[in-house]
């Protein structure tokens, strides 16, 4: 099935599923023979992480132990298929600044700032030959399938939280509320001032979100969508300029030669400037996003999902039709646009960017 909840089964039930079958998917991806692909291990990575995004959004009824438990292995699991994969992304990010070796653009074009994007090129090439051990594979597997004979065994705690009745509702609150948190010290301290680790830390949570809304879409798809749209673009952008920050760290540690001229410290310098403006232009674009996400505050937006989940879970069980109006189109849509401006609260006006 599908990575999300459906109202046939209960929360826990979906939860259990739901692991189980990533858990699944990952081991299968790790055991291809000869070896996995890099993309079949940045496949694996995003399995762990919605796995993990799975387990912030149980925090309410997952009791604790079991939740750091499981958390630590899916983050030491991550780690192990970590380095190769590092290595790939870097030269997707080389290429997104200064072209390809064959068709350099920018500063690239120049010979000697393109001699430099070569050396770091060529840095890259080389760590990303080295694959994965049979030894770091067979961890990983081991570590995932221990996980998955766990699962029948977690415990969850019984009750009702205190807003709503949507039993995830908890840890999906703690992670809006987090990335909302370092999103609002970046308005505060300016952008300029935030630290790659506050920019690194707001990606982050924006993924744990963008999964867990993915695990919720059903109960609104076309408004949830919306969200979906702008914390993808949040997250990739920021994502882009993390690796961005390393092509810079890279550049900067690059030793000097006795024999560089002047012109050649200057080509160095026009590289990182060319970076740096790249980087304040996604930096811009997802501060809006960020904008756009976290306009709510954490108890509202989680109050407007519970109520969803309840209609949702009601029509489920009441087996109610979808109704359609005379001229074929769902009312659905309808409610969805009004929706977009009730209560002075607006969804993310992204819908309709799918990627």
């Amino acid at each position: 099935m599908a990575f999300r909840f459906e109202n046939h089964e209960t929360p826990i039930d979906g939860v259990k599923r739901i692991a189980s079958e990533r858990l699944e998917q990952a081991i299968a991806a790790a055991g291809i023979k000869p070896r996995p692909s890099p993309e079949d291990v940045h496949e694996i990575r995003k399995d762990l992480k919605s796995l993990r995004a799975l387990l912030q959004l149980a925090r309410g009824h997952l009791v604790k132990t079991t939740r750091g438990q499981e958390n630590l292995v899916l983050r030491d699991a991550g780690r192990t298929l970590s380095s190769s994969r590092d290595a790939e992304a870097l030269l997707d990010a080389l290429e997104k600044l200064f072209g390809t070796q064959e068709h350099p653009k920018g500063d690239a074009a120049q010979p000697i700032g393109g001699q430099i994007v070569d050396r770091i090129r060529h840095q890259l090439q080389s760590e990303a030959v080295r694959s994965l051990t049979q030894r770091e594979l067979r961890t990983v597997t081991e570590m995932l399938s221990s996980m998955r004979t766990r699962i029948p065994d977690w415990v969850f705690a019984t009750g009702v939280i205190q807003r709503g009745s949507m039993l995830l509702a908890a840890g999906l609150e703690h992670t809006y509320r987090r990335g909302r948190q370092h999103y609002r010290i970046v308005e505060t301290i300016g952008m300029e001032n935030a630290t790659d680790e506050l920019w690194h830390e707001i990606r982050k949570q924006a993924k744990a979100l963008g999964y867990q809304l993915r695990l919720l879409r059903k109960i609104w798809p076309s408004a949830l969508h919306a969200w979906i749209d702008a914390l993808d673009e949040l997250s990739d952008g920021l994502g882009d300029d993390h690796d961005f920050a390393l092509i810079q760290q890279r550049i900067l540690q690059l030793p000097f030669e006795a024999t560089d001229t002047e012109v050649q410290v200057n080509s160095r310098q026009g590289l990182l400037r060319a970076i740096d403006r790249r980087r304040h232009r996604l930096k811009l674009f997802s501060l809006n996003r960020a904008r756009m996400v976290y306009v709510e505050k954490p108890a509202r937006f989680v109050e407007r999902l519970s109520v969803y989940w309840e209609l949702w879970r009601d029509g489920g069980r009441t087996g109610a039709p979808r109704r359609r109006t005379g001229d074929g189109h769902n009312p659905g849509e309808a409610s969805h646009k009004q929706s977009q401006t009730a209560n002075g609260q607006p969804w993310p006006a992204s819908a309709g960017l799918r990627k």
